[in-house]
């Protein structure tokens, strides 16, 4: 396999081609670069600051950091013909544009941020530049150690900004995006298990912040079961943005790119297709509801332990690698079939209700099949359901993410018929938005977390405590995607996953689910210790036969309605 810093035989394919380009890409200043051509109309999303403090959202997601941890929300597109390096790079630099926070850099001391800047832009031009050279040298030759951030010394957190005041986040003029792509090559032998053991390895590496907080890896050479033959895998860090900003952003892109639209067009296109979806009245949540909520999770959280998934050895140090795993993909119109089936005045489902229901499904049917630890099986599984605060036809890259716990019931498989067990999940998934104490997440960490002196588990007995609720639980999302396939110049991408930041305790799962033109589909990534070796697979695996099994279900219960089914 060769890898962006491999040296190559001279005879070399295509693959191995853009592998040696993006190794080898001479660095290029604001004066010698040749950007690709912007969508006419174009808007910048984000105002053009030079050095501004985080809100505590962001500085939250720094703060929790650690060498085992890294709070990054991924993307992968898998396309049936070989994506090349030179459509990436275009597509990036216009997304750069667009949206400039993609050339921000964090920087950890916020008290002489200022001063730094100001020196940096008393500078000339050429010496700017001369700088700028001499640092992309000594990068591609290996002689820039990578920054992974100042550590706490009990934690071993990492030490985001000062005591008092957040990290700042502070523009890199002469960034190039050549800078964080890097190309991999399989020699047309790469298979989905090496598909899935790279896109591991890139979950696992932990962010360099001498550049800007993403990356992106192109995967050539594949040969996948359903015929891809390359994979575009980006990681973004989540102080940057939640994950449905980073997704609009270069969605947003896309489509200007590839339509020749404006980017406020597009935005603009986006909105009114999503206003005329939504129909559906919101629960209105109640001071009753937020009481009975937050006593529910506080008792769940402490007074209960989960048996499923856990390490062999309790004591054990989390593992600072990640497997991945995703599912092939389930027709949408099957959800809607399901939801259309078993919805009723009592119980207005919705789509994000079915999700859950087959995701509860398909944990009790993993965790019966892969426990570990040979003891008694959970009943149900704790879950942190990520909420979006995100104003309507709001797209600027911020953190307007929060969440709340969740406990999905595992059904009996051969006994729960599948209206009990949707009731049951929608009762949950009810639970939650009677609550406004999602909304009071966000408004405490908003604030409280700018100080790093009152980030609790930097203290040993908070910490135990922060971390006794931390390995409690998994994180699963549920994003709705591009509902056409999306294309990066003429490359389609046939298949496309996501995942979440796990918790910050072991032995967690990341669960992302999207729906992505036709279908929907499950991604998973878990700690890769030896007795989670199957986990993302075998769950993978169970998703798509929970799935069948409500689907059968709804068709039977339809025709026995006399309604006609669409497979």
């Amino acid at each position: 396999m060769h890898t962006a810093y491999s040296s190559l035989p001279p005879n070399r394919n295509e693959d191995a081609d853009d592998a040696m380009l993006a190794a080898m890409e001479q660095p290029r200043t604001n004066r010698t670069r040749n950007l690709a051509s912007v969508p006419q109309n174009q808007v910048n999303t984000m105002k053009e600051g030079r050095v501004f403090p985080m809100n505590g959202i962001d500085n939250l997601t720094l703060l929790m950091e650690e060498d085992a941890y890294h709070p990054a929300c991924f993307s992968m597109y898998l396309f049936k013909s070989t994506l090349d390096y030179r459509t990436v790079r275009d597509f990036f630099e216009v997304l750069v544009q667009l949206y400039p926070k993609y050339r921000y850099v964090v920087d950890f001391q916020p008290y002489s941020a200022h001063i730094r800047d100001k020196k940096r832009r008393a500078k000339s031009e050429e010496e700017r530049e001369k700088i700028h050279r001499e640092r992309n040298e000594a990068l591609k030759q290996g002689k820039l150690p990578p920054n992974h951030g100042p550590r706490m010394r009990y934690s071993r957190t990492m030490r985001a900004g000062s005591w008092l005041r957040p990290a700042q986040w502070r523009i890199d003029e002469d960034f190039h995006i050549s800078e964080n792509i890097e190309v991999i090559s399989c020699a047309d032998r790469g298979s989905d298990d090496h598909l899935f053991k790279i896109a591991g390895r890139f979950l696992a590496r932990p962010f360099d912040y001498n550049k800007p907080v993403w990356e992106a890896l192109l995967v050539q050479g594949l040969d996948t079961l359903n015929g891809g033959k390359s994979a575009l895998m980006i990681k973004i860090h989540h102080c940057f943005s939640d994950g449905q900003g980073m997704i609009q952003s270069y969605h947003a892109a896309l489509t200007a790119m590839s339509k020749g639209m404006g980017i406020k067009e597009v935005q603009q296109w986006v909105d009114i297709a999503k206003k005329k979806k939504s129909g559906r009245k919101d629960v209105t949540p109640t001071v009753l509801g937020t009481m009975s909520h937050i006593s529910y999770t506080m008792r769940e959280l402490y007074m209960r332990k989960r048996k499923s998934f856990l390490y062999r050895n309790p004591s054990q140090p989390r593992s600072t690698q990640r497997l991945y795993y995703h599912s092939d993909g389930v027709p949408m119109d099957a959800f809607k079939r399901i939801r259309q089936a078993f919805n009723s005045d009592f119980m207005a489902l919705t789509l994000n209700d079915v999700a859950i229901a087959i995701l509860a499904r398909a944990m009790a049917q993993a965790a019966e099949q892969l426990n570990p630890r040979n003891t008694k099986q959970d009943r149900r599984a704790a879950v942190f359901v990520p909420i979006s605060l995100r104003p309507e036809g709001n797209w600027d890259l911020f953190n307007f993410t929060t969440g709340a716990m969740a406990w999905l019931p595992y059904p009996d498989l051969k006994n729960t018929t599948v209206i009990e067990q949707l009731s049951r999940v929608h009762k949950e998934m009810h639970r939650l938005k009677r609550s406004y104490l999602p909304k009071m997440w966000y408004k405490t960490f908003y604030h409280w977390c700018k100080h790093r002196i009152l980030f609790l588990p930097n203290y040993p007995v908070f910490r135990q405590f922060f971390y006794r609720a931390f390995s409690e639980y998994h994180v699963a999302t549920n994003v709705p995607g591009p509902t056409e396939p999306v294309k990066f110049g003429k490359h389609e991408a046939y298949s496309y996953h996501v995942l979440p930041p796990s918790s910050p305790g072991k032995a967690t799962m990341a669960i992302g689910m999207i729906s992505y033109a036709s279908d929907f589909s499950l991604a998973v990534s878990c700690d890769d210790v030896p007795e989670f070796k199957e986990v993302p697979r075998v769950l993978c695996e169970a998703f798509q036969d929970a799935a069948q099994a409500l689907i059968e279900a709804a068709d039977k219960h339809l025709a026995s309605q006399g309604q006609q089914t669409h497979k």
